[in-house]
């Protein structure tokens, strides 16, 4: 196993934080500064209690530690993890977020940067090119001496980006760095207002679900990454995607219909689907710049070709059904060719001249000229 003088306590939260979408998705991972000296302290155990919440998770650790060797003087180091908050927080709200006790006593810890005011290094903290900082406090063990380290600390939540989905993680495998083996692990997770169907996965297998209760328990181990704790689960909650959008206007046959359902008319029955768009447009239909969709049957087509061909033909011509027609003729306004639907709202005034050709080889040609 390896040794370090400056040695890591082995618990890091990781995740992911909705409170920043456009970040790429790093995970936190712990890093030890590489000492001279090995380090004699061996962690007996750990006892972790964590409260998971929707929204936040609690976690409360007890370490108990024995010194194996001669008297020690070492820095212990947490990743404080700062990323996760959009503003930087006081001296005084750091110390209600995360706490550090030896013996009960409450210890000072600082921030591992020597770096903290220098404006481009600050820099590159808040832009999130820098992804930790630590907490540090200096521990002395006499010879043989044992001690309870509790550490205590609350994060936001992890959350899959665009996602109902959330996740909380935490690293046994920085204990790594202690003497010898982790002498007994005991992890907690209470589902604090989440249900236990809500769980869609936890790691590694040897979890004892009970109530609302996730227990893992380890025993003289070497702990690595796949002895890490994962779980993922789906938020109770409801994921907030924006601003529900305004529907567009519809108009069916000519009608505006405030109600109107696309899904509740079979596409075969449309003969044509506008949309129109500018505002300049929009505003003969509807006050809201939200769009209009008209939309015209077949039916609706054919029976407004029919009314006018009887009133400017002066040929009686029985016209099939629509898709019969689309088949056998082609329409024409003034020599260009158009689709059907391009005859709503024609006014018969405006039509100087209409007249239906038949072609022998060749689908036959509705011609209409309109008035200059």
């Amino acid at each position: 196993m390896k040794t370090h003088k400056i040695a890591i306590i082995i618990l890091i939260l990781c995740l992911h934080t909705n409170l920043f979408a456009d970040i790429a998705p790093n995970p936190i991972k712990a890093r030890s500064i590489s000492p001279k000296d090995p380090t004699s302290i061996r962690m007996e155990s750990e006892k972790v209690i964590i409260d998971l919440y929707n929204d936040s998770s609690v976690v409360t650790c007890l370490f108990n530690m024995k010194n194996l060797g001669e008297q020690e003087k070492l820095q212990i180091g947490f990743p404080e993890m700062k990323f996760h908050y959009y503003r930087n927080k006081s001296k005084i709200d750091e110390s209600k977020r995360f706490q550090v006790k030896e013996n009960g006593r409450v210890v000072k810890f600082d921030f591992s940067d020597s770096l903290r005011y220098d404006k481009e290094y600050r820099k590159k903290l808040e832009s999130y090119q820098i992804k930790e900082e630590w907490y540090l406090w200096e521990s002395e063990f006499q010879q043989g001496e044992a001690k309870t380290i509790e550490v205590q600390y609350s994060l936001p939540y992890g959350m899959l980006y665009k996602t109902n989905e959330r996740f909380f993680t935490y690293l046994l495998s920085t204990g790594a760095n202690w003497k010898g083996t982790i002498g007994k692990a005991e992890i907690t997770v209470n589902l604090k207002d989440i249900e236990m169907d809500s769980i869609i996965s936890q790691k590694p297998s040897n979890c004892i679900i009970s109530n609302d209760q996730l227990i893992w328990t380890f025993s003289d181990f070497e702990p690595t990454t796949k002895d890490d704790i994962k779980i993922n689960y789906n938020s109770s909650k409801i994921l907030y995607t924006g601003k529900k959008p305004i529907p567009p206007v519809f108009i069916l046959d000519e009608n505006l219909d405030k109600e109107f359902d696309l899904k509740s008319i079979e596409p075969n029955v449309i003969a044509s689907i506008e949309v129109i768009k500018k505002p300049e447009e929009t505003k003969k239909y509807t006050n809201q710049n939200n769009g209009v969709v008209k939309i015209y049957t077949k039916d609706f087509v054919l029976t407004e070709l029919k009314r006018l061909i009887k009133a400017k033909s002066k040929e009686k011509i029985v016209l099939p059904d629509y898709d019969r027609l689309k088949e056998d003729y082609r329409l024409f306004i003034n020599e260009d060719e158009v689709d059907f639907a391009k005859i709503i709202g024609f006014n018969t005034k405006s039509v100087a001249k209409l007249e239906i050709i038949d072609l022998k080889d060749e689908q036959n040609k509705i011609m209409i000229e309109l008035k200059k």
